[in-house]
């Protein structure tokens, strides 16, 4: 699981590995071990799947399926996913085509593609060797395909889920097809995941416009580190969205419950401001990045705040004395002792998260 760093003389290409842990190096060599006096750079590598010929039923390029209706007992949207994105990787256009995007994604430095073979790759080398050319006639295709299955496992283990069918193995109507690639990971990246969609999505991006000018279905890149980021962004999207709702939600408690609207809007200036001091704190301070813990500490945290604001505020509006200055200081005397004690339990109460690991 080893490459040579280039001083040394070329070795043979090591296979990949998965997410494997890495290893602890001297200070100063963060990605080099030494084994024999040779020195060895660890590397890393995930797994993405170009699929071509199912298309999204969300807006989100970048997520596919397939609805089942179980009210029905039928799959919906076959119909026309079929009749509009259909894809036979039989046709000697669409052999080339999946070759090509296999080549392009190699030359583009960004993606950091691993030089292990496709399936496409390596049933083009087969019917090369073999005297049948590529790209394969239609009606030989899967027959050469299942010849080189049977020929070698490593093939039949490379090729599976890669031809998706209505029926097992690759009879029956196709739905869509795929190629799997490797993309290696470097030491240095630490949000793997945010990385490799935007590179992934800039290539499909560039991929489907020449698509589009051959009246071909777009692509689409799938995997599972992507899924983090996936669940990240509807996350923090969500969080946005509960925040503003949150927050007109409780314009309307406190101005029902006061019934002063200038008073309800000091409150809800308050609690933006209270927002951004936090928000300071957070990115500019630690510098910590946005994410799904952050997200629900600010809808925690705004939401203790609210509640003091209010008990504040009510003190201050049912207050009879007359002067500002000294309502104020009523308002204060009232609710500060018990906001202090309050706000003091709650933080006793959160002190075990301390200890908690991130």
């Amino acid at each position: 699981h080893w490459t040579k760093v280039p001083a040394v003389p070329i070795q043979p290409t090591p296979k990949p590995t998965m997410f494997e842990p890495k290893f602890n190096c001297p200070p100063g060599l963060p990605c080099l071990v030494t084994n024999g006096g040779i020195k060895y750079k660890k590397q890393e590598y995930y797994s993405v799947s170009i699929v071509w010929g199912m298309m999204p039923v969300r807006p989100d390029p970048s997520v596919w399926m397939v609805r089942d209706d179980s009210n029905e007992g039928e799959i919906e949207s076959l119909g026309s996913v079929l009749e509009t994105n259909y894809i036979d990787p039989s046709k000697p256009h669409i052999q080339e085509w999946l070759l090509k995007l296999v080549t392009l994604a190699r030359r583009d430095a960004a993606l950091k593609v691993y030089p292990q073979l496709t399936w496409i790759e390596e049933l083009q080398r087969f019917a090369v060797n073999n005297g049948i050319g590529f790209p394969i006639p239609q009606d030989l295709f899967f027959g050469v395909v299942n010849l080189l299955r049977n020929g070698s496992k490593a093939y039949g283990r490379l090729v599976l889920g890669e031809i998706a069918s209505k029926k097992p193995g690759i009879d029956g109507e196709l739905l869509f097809t795929s190629v799997r690639v490797l993309s290696e990971i470097l030491p240095s990246e630490d949000d793997v995941g945010n990385k490799a969609l935007g590179a992934w999505t800039n290539f499909t991006n560039s991929m489907n416009e020449l698509l589009h000018e051959e009246n071909l279905p777009p692509v689409n890149a799938q995997s599972d580190v992507f899924m983090d980021s996936y669940r990240m962004a509807v996350i923090v999207d969500s969080t946005v969205t509960s925040y503003f709702f949150a927050n007109g939600l409780i314009f309307l408690v406190i101005l029902l419950f006061m019934g002063n609207i200038m008073l309800t809007l000091m409150v809800m200036g308050s609690l933006v401001l209270i927002l951004l001091c936090f928000a300071g704190l957070i990115f500019a301070v630690f510098q910590i990045e946005f994410g799904p813990i952050e997200s629900l500490g600010v809808s925690i945290f705004v939401g203790l705040s609210a509640n003091y604001l209010l008990h504040i505020a009510h003190a201050y509006h049912a207050s009879n004395i007359t002067e500002r200055k000294a309502k104020i200081q009523r308002a204060v005397f009232v609710t500060g002792s018990p906001i202090f004690w309050s706000a003091a339990s709650t933080i006793g109460g959160s002190l075990f998260l301390f200890a908690c690991r991130t």
